[in-house]
């Protein structure tokens, strides 16, 4: 196959511009058997060659895609990669552009699961086993989930949230009967729970 053009649009990203049909974009670190110098000087590939250029393409597509989920908000990466092969893009393809992309640092786990924690808790009073519960469910890496919730939790004080259950409980149903159920529920420890419970005022 001949190509009829080869240009750096990008640090490590190439259009290439086919002898027959459109041009595409490539990035090297997607190429297996061509190194960059090849690519620059060569115009005519083995078919071997040429495959490696196409797989290239391919998973750099992938990663153009994934960078617009990115673009919108932090994303983890079973759940970008979810997003990608409901797009159609080919799982080799999009678990290379996520290696690529968790490398560079665009795509990180704990970064996305501190994103999460922080804007769960603007609306929600909820404990670790809770939380932990629902990061496991958007399948976040478990070590990641771990690290953000002990970032989290040094931040905030977890029987403090307990407490703010407590008392939001109690408000909407006038008594605090059925509390000890709802804060389990909410992920808080049995330990904590009694404790809150005995320190709060129901008088108020």
């Amino acid at each position: 196959m001949v190509i009829r053009g080869i240009k750096q649009t990008l640090p490590g990203v190439y259009e290439i511009t086919p002898d027959a049909g459109s041009a595409f974009f490539l990035r090297a670190e997607y190429l297996s058997i061509l190194s960059t110098d090849v690519l620059e000087e060569s115009v005519e590939f083995s078919d071997e060659q040429w495959a490696d250029i196409l797989n290239a393409a391919l998973v750099f597509s992938a990663e153009r895609l994934a960078m617009r989920y990115l673009s919108r908000a932090e994303q983890c990466r079973a759940g970008l990669y979810s997003k990608l092969i409901k797009k159609d893009v080919d799982k080799a393809s999009a678990q290379e552009c996520l290696d690529f992309l968790e490398k560079v640092g665009y795509l990180n786990d704990e970064r996305f699961a501190g994103a999460w924690l922080r804007s769960r808790s603007t609306d929600h009073c909820e404990g670790r086993l809770r939380l932990s519960a629902e990061l496991t469910a958007r399948n976040v890496e478990r070590t990641a989930a771990s690290k953000a919730l002990d970032e989290f939790f040094s931040e905030n004080d977890e029987k403090q949230i307990c407490a703010r259950a407590l008392e939001k409980y109690c408000r909407l149903n006038g008594s605090a009967e059925g509390a000890e159920k709802s804060l389990i529920r909410k992920g808080f420890s049995y330990k904590m729970i009694r404790n809150v419970i005995l320190e709060y005022d129901f008088s108020r």
